[in-house]
């Protein structure tokens, strides 16, 4: 009776424990597959593995026919000689390591093992390892009665192949391709008898087998599986001596096969390529965020990305800016709101960092992954702490250093590489800089004010302007405390709500002295009166329009942005990410926008079409080709006699370049646009929380432009001479300096339509003196 109440426990037991066993549902599991990114070697022309996405385990499945014969027998004659013959639980052996436990190791003398094949892939994929006491009997109870009804359910070669594609090796590595793949270069169905023998061998003891760590251990494993395969009849005396033989001969860990299938944290581009795909999958399959991360993560997808492997390398080589190489630390203390309750109690982590409870309940760190600490001294463990007092909740420090990002697109929309940080990278979908918003400055006058202007026939490239602001002091429009944003001193200019000033400066605090200057030199010297005189011509609903729905930039808000601080000057609510910044660029070559995109196909294991970028992607002729030439000329000069000068980067083949600077106010952030017949770039540099630079004696953005030139002379050294596009319908023509005026020889040249030429100067009528003009464009608004 006691036996029969045991036995009635023991079985509502194993129902209750094995009721939801979802893991061991091998149909599921084959679907838990590793998707590969693959970039185009531009060397060779072929699709290699650049990255991977994976859930917890990193594997590529494969079906039984596919893995060698050798590999099959290997791992059986070494874990489970009897698989064949087993009801997925070898009896009489488990009988006897029961007997052997009891005893104190009486009956073998030490400790020794059970596991079928079907055991083990319990273990593997349940992840229930108790070991010890009451709760290892438990485990190992539950453990046989999954593995019979896994064999129950399933045939041994069903269950061969779930074992073979799901078996841990070493770090992040599960199943035999991935193993062939990382150690071999080479898929699982070329491996040769010794590097069957070698994987089959890992499986026992990852860590004592380390093929790249203990290759000794490995060498002597290997020899034993080789001749139990022997002694079991899988192949000859001759093939064993053979095989054990053979050197144990790895693929370099260098290869971008083990990058790809090992790499435990991937690079900027790949966490934006991950976002993306999670939003595409979102709007073609109309599935939750949830379910598309699913899919990316173990949907086995085969994902053609855009990213080129050498430019994303040395970008983010640059990027690391070691030593402060290109962009100055400027460390500060700076505070970090917390929920803790002043009078409260604090809980540490295992590392005695400070924990809060998040949204969710969860109790996380006070400070972000790499965020540093501020201590109350160099020696002391005690948190630089204040309270606040209106919320009683107590606030840390953590020192905070600039970042910057970066972004590299070509011509056809393709998002080539991508850093959103500096220093190393060491977490996957971290913050990422490069594609989130921020306020641009002056590289927004060409994208909207500029072009727009030239493109309607409103100016030309030598046309006069006037450098005034729209409002003087005497104006009394604007109030010294209004639009702190453009003026470049405000950290160091008391604001008064009782103190008018003029509007727009220029750099240094200037409203402008009412000189004539001509349209190419204003852009040059990025003078803000006559970029904010030039967006009057074309107007803010007409910008806007065309920099948020026709370029792209869907950061723009109509409601906050619709002006000509944000849409010339670059004073936005959030701005532009340095992808959207580079993209918009791509208009100065020939006049189109293409949407900028980080994949271009994506196929299923199954090599059938499941995504088709093409479908999310635009090409817009955005201006006329003769805008776009002209403006580019512009650009140029930026890097000749402008805010950039002496920054055209150095080449072998002298390719030309482009580019504009832009400044926000207070000096809190940099930008820098540069654009070459191969590439545009958009870098941005700054504090995370906009601090302003200039009470660090910082008041350029030359750290931009300098790992520009940098990037672009080692990217482009083998690059062959290319030249920008010249529309068929620019003529150039030269221009006098001092009036813009046409002129028959001397002077400067100027690029221009036929039907857009500037007007000549006269003493007798002048449209552009400095009363007709403010009486023209003067504005309420």
């Amino acid at each position: 009776m006691a036996c029969s109440v045991a036995g009635v426990i023991l079985a509502m037991y194993i129902v209750e424990v094995t009721a939801n066993d979802t893991e061991l549902d091998l149909d599921n599991q084959k679907l838990k597959e590793t998707t590969i990114v693959y970039a185009l070697n531009q060397d060779t022309n072929e699709w290699e593995p650049y990255a991977t996405f994976s859930g917890s385990d990193n594997r590529i499945w494969k079906s039984l026919d596919e893995m060698p014969l050798y590999l099959q027998q290997a791992v059986i004659a070494v874990e489970d000689k009897n698989f064949y013959d087993e009801p997925g639980i070898n009896i009489k052996r488990t009988i006897g390591a029961a007997l052997n436990e009891f005893t104190g190791n009486a009956i073998y003398g030490q400790t020794t093992g059970a596991s079928t094949l079907e055991q083990q892939l319990v273990k593997n994929l349940t992840q229930d390892n108790d070991v010890g006491g009451i709760d290892g009997y438990l485990r190992k109870i539950r453990e046989i009665f999954r593995a019979i009804g896994l064999c129950n359910r399933y045939s041994k070669a069903t269950i061969l192949e779930a074992y073979l594609n799901t078996i841990p090796l070493t770090g992040q590595i599960y199943g035999m391709e991935v193993g062939a793949q990382t150690y071999f270069g080479k898929t699982v169905s070329d491996l040769t008898l010794s590097e069957c023998a070698v994987l089959a061998s890992i499986t026992k003891n990852p860590t004592s087998y380390n093929p790249f760590y203990n290759p000794e251990n490995l060498t002597v494993r290997r020899n034993h599986v080789l001749q139990e395969m022997c002694n079991q009849g899988y192949i000859t005396q001759e093939e064993c001596d053979a095989a054990s033989a053979e050197p144990i001969t790895l693929v370099e860990s260098s290869s971008s096969t083990e990058t790809a299938t090992v790499s435990s944290n991937n690079s900027y581009f790949t966490d934006a390529l991950y976002n993306d795909l999670v939003e595409a999958i979102m709007e073609t399959y109309n599935m939750t965020a949830q379910e598309a991360r699913s899919e990316v993560l173990n949907g086995g997808l085969r994902v053609y990305a855009t990213v080129d492997p050498k430019v994303q390398s040395t970008l983010e080589t640059l990027m690391l800016n070691e030593n402060d190489e290109y962009f100055p630390a400027l460390w500060h203390d700076e505070e970090v709101e917390t929920t803790i309750p002043a009078d409260g109690e604090i809980t540490y982590d295992e590392d005695g960092l400070p924990l809060q409870e998040n949204s969710d309940g969860e109790m996380v760190s006070v400070f972000g992954q790499d965020a540093i600490p501020v201590y109350t001294d160099d020696e002391s463990t005690a948190f630089k702490t204040t309270v606040d007092e209106e919320t009683n909740t107590l606030i840390f420090y953590e020192k905070v250093r600039t970042q910057a990002a970066a972004a590299v697109v070509d011509y056809d929309g393709q998002v080539v590489a991508v850093v959103g940080g500096l220093g190393e990278k060491k977490y996957d979908l971290v913050f990422n800089r490069a594609t989130e918003p921020h306020q641009t400055g002056s590289t927004m006058k060409p994208i909207a004010a500029y072009c727009l202007a030239i493109d309607n026939g409103l100016t030309t490239y030598s046309s006069r302007q006037i450098d005034l602001g729209i409002y003087t002091a005497a104006d009394k429009k604007v109030l010294k405390s209004q639009y702190s944003y453009l003026d470049p001193f405000a950290a160091s200019t008391l604001a008064r709500d009782d103190v008018w000033r003029s509007w727009p400066e220029n750099y240094g605090g200037s409203g402008g002295d009412g000189a004539t200057v001509l349209t190419y030199d204003a852009l040059q010297q990025s003078l803000n009166t006559v970029a904010v005189r030039i967006g009057q011509l074309v107007g803010t609903e007409m910008m806007f329009n065309f920099a948020h729905d026709t370029l792209q930039c869907t950061y723009l808000d109509a409601e906050k942005d619709m002006d000509y601080a944000p849409l010339v000057l670059g004073a936005q609510s959030r701005g532009l990410t340095t992808v959207q910044l580079a993209a918009a660029y791509t208009i100065f070559y020939d006049g189109t926008y293409t949407t900028p995109h980080y994949f271009t196909e994506v196929y299923d294991s199954k090599d059938n079409l499941y995504l088709d970028n093409s479908k999310r992607i635009s090409t817009t002729q955005a201006i006329k080709p003769s805008t776009a030439t002209i403006m580019n000329r512009m650009l140029q000069n930026v890097l000749k006699t402008g805010t950039a000068r002496g920054m055209v980067p150095d080449t072998e083949s002298n390719l030309p370049a482009a580019a504009k600077t832009g400044t926000t106010s207070d000096f809190k952030d940099f930008t820098f646009a540069g654009m070459t017949p191969y590439y545009v770039t958009a870098v941005w540099w700054g504090f995370d929380d906009p601090t302003p630079m200039d009470t660090y004696g910082v008041t350029s953005g030359k750290p931009t432009q300098v790992l520009w030139k940098a990037l672009m002379e080692e990217i482009q050294a083998d690059k062959e001479y290319k030249d920008f596009p010249m529309a068929d319908d620019v003529v150039t023509k030269q221009f006098d300096p001092s009036t813009g005026s046409i002129i028959s020889g001397g002077g400067l040249t100027g690029y221009y339509t036929e039907d857009n030429l500037p007007e000549n100067y006269t003493d007798d009528v002048d449209p552009y003196a400095a009363d007709a003009l403010n009486a023209a464009t003067d504005t309420t608004g």
